[in-house]
Parts: C-alpha cells; sequence; structure tokens
C-alpha cells in the first residue's frame, strides 16, 4: 500500500516527511524548560555548597588527626608538648600558632632540630648558631656542615602532603612577626589575596598548649591570666592581623580588651556545669577559621570535635 500524500506547492510530500516537518520546540517550550532548569539549579547549589562545607570539615578534623599523632610522638621524644606562649625567650613575637609549626616540620620544612630554643630566627641557645635553612638556603649538595645537621634533625612529625607550610609574610603582606617565621595551614584555603606557587592558602592553625598546674577557664582574668589553663594571649598578636578580604575587620575571636571572652566561651566544656572548665586541660588546643576563614565564627574547627 502506498503512504498518502500531501501537495505542497504543486509537489507531492508523504505524510511522514510533512510530521517530521512539524517536529521541534517553540521559543515559549524552550524558555520554559530552561526557566525549570534554573530553578532546580537554584535549589541544587545551597545543597552542593553544604556538602562541600561538610566535607572540607571532615577534611580538616582528618588533618588535626595527624598533627594531634605528630604531637604524641613529639611529646614522647621531649617529655611534654611544645610551649605555646606568645613570645620568644628574647622576647620577639612568636606565637603558639609559629611554634607548632617549627615543632612538626622545622622553620624550613626539614624537620625539628633538637637543639631549638624556639627562638623566632631559628637560632640555638647561643644565639649564633642558625639550626634551620631559611634565611641560608640549604647548599646542593650539602655543605658537611648541612650534612651534620640535617643528621641530628628529627624526622618530621607530619609529612608535607597532609598540611600546607607558608611562612608568615606569604600570608599577610604586613605582621608583628619575622616574616619568614612558619605556620600550618588549614584546609580550607580562604585567602584568595595570596598564594604559594599559584595555590590558595589556607589559614594559620591556632595552637594553645594547657597548663595542667594551673585550675581556671576565665576571661575576667584579663592580660594576667595567672591561673587559667589556657592562655588566649599566645595567638594574640596573630589574631590581630585583619584578614585581607576582611574589609578591615577583626576577626571576632579577637578581643581588644585581652580578656578573650569569646576563646574562653568557644573552649569551655559545656558538660561541666559545676565551674567553668575547658576541653582538653590535660593537653592542647587547635582551631582552625573554617570556611570564612575568620576566627570565632561558628564555622571554626577545633580539635575536640564540637560547635
Amino acid at each position: 500500500m502506498k503512504s498518502k500524500g500531501k501537495i505542497v506547492n504543486g509537489l507531492c510530500h508523504p505524510s511522514w516527511e510533512m510530521a517530521y516537518a512539524k517536529t521541534g520546540f517553540t521559543i515559549i517550550e524552550l524558555l520554559t524548560a530552561m526557566s525549570i532548569i534554573v530553578i532546580l539549579l537554584s535549589l541544587l547549589l545551597p545543597s552542593l555548597n553544604m556538602v562541600r562545607r561538610y566535607a572540607r570539615e571532615v577534611t580538616q578534623k582528618g588533618q588535626f588527626h595527624d598533627i594531634s599523632k605528630g604531637l604524641e610522638m613529639f611529646s614522647i621524644d621531649f617529655d611534654g608538648y611544645p610551649d605555646s606562649a606568645p613570645l620568644d625567650a628574647d622576647g620577639d613575637n612568636y606565637c603558639g600558632a609559629m611554634k607548632l609549626c617549627e615543632a612538626m616540620v622545622g622553620q624550613d620544612g626539614l624537620g625539628f632540630h633538637p637543639d631549638s630554643v624556639f627562638d623566632d630566627k631559628g637560632k640555638a641557645s647561643d644565639k649564633t648558631t642558625e639550626l634551620y635553612f631559611n634565611r641560608t638556603p640549604l647548599s646542593i649538595p650539602p655543605t658537611p656542615t648541612q650534612e651534620a645537621n640535617l643528621r641530628t634533625r628529627k624526622v618530621k612529625y607530619i609529612e608535607g602532603q597532609n598540611v600546607q607550610i607558608a611562612s608568615i609574610g606569604t600570608l599577610f603582606s604586613s605582621t608583628p612577626f619575622d616574616s619568614c617565621c612558619p605556620v600550618l595551614c588549614d584546609v580550607f584555603k580562604r585567602n584568595e589575596l595570596r598564594s604559594l606557587a599559584g595555590e590558595k592558602l589556607g589559614m594559620p592553625i591556632l595552637y594553645y598548649k594547657a597548663d595542667p598546674s594551673k585550675l581556671t577557664h576565665d576571661a575576667n582574668q584579663g592580660v594576667t591570666n595567672k591561673t587559667n589553663i589556657y592562655n588566649y594571649l599566645d595567638n594574640d598578636k596573630l589574631l590581630q592581623i585583619k584578614p585581607p578580604w576582611g574589609g578591615g575587620n577583626d576577626h571576632p575571636l579577637y578581643d581588644s580588651a585581652g580578656k578573650g571572652s569569646l576563646f574562653y566561651s568557644n573552649t569551655r566544656d559545656k558538660a561541666v556545669t559545676v565551674t567553668d572548665k575547658p576541653y582538653n586541660p590535660n593537653s592542647y588546643i587547635l582551631i582552625s577559621a573554617g570556611w570564612d576563614g575568620l576566627y570565632g565564627t561558628r564555622d571554626d574547627v577545633y580539635n575536640f570535635m564540637t560547635k
């Protein structure tokens, strides 16, 4: 049986050809479909961002786990955790975040030197011997003196692939610290204005060592902190550095009065209601600035894994 056709402009077209010619979308249909896609994306993107943030938070907690293992090994080797006081022996600014980095990887990333007195210039107790190669780079091949130095080093307590290391001068253009002082960076890499080898940088991980001989957790002591288990001032100078993207605003965790009210509130053990006690009263506290790069906001990550 022959297919019926239709005469158009004097020519006979098969019925299937006419049906095919009529298929397709009108502009109205295309706009409607695009509108539906846009609406679905607007509903989906917030969920995707939440998933991304959660994934980064989990990664940050994993990084804290690696740092904690390194601190435990350091404690075994040196009979205690590294100090976190805000100054070095000469009274120069060298805060808890920097002392944590030196203890874990050394000031040059090649391992901690056991003769270190945590000097901001990386010098030994004689104030002359330079223990690290961040200012006088390692020769290729190493000199005999440099080889002896490297053999004396302790192995790195945390590997570079588990943490980003950057000098404070790379992170911020103006600081109260020696620009060569290194810090361990968190995984959020919020610093869009500063980068290392083309890679965005995370914010410094704050480190506070507990003093188990102390008994209190009280912001009302102000700058004295004579009986507090943790000293808010350990990273105070770092908290005073305004974030490059913050429009000149301070970190919420920074307290110009020197009391550290928010720090003591955020690190108080909520399970203890009789008196104010901190989490980890016998060890240390680590703080990441979280997704927004600001210390003292709700997305901060602490090593005691609670909000």
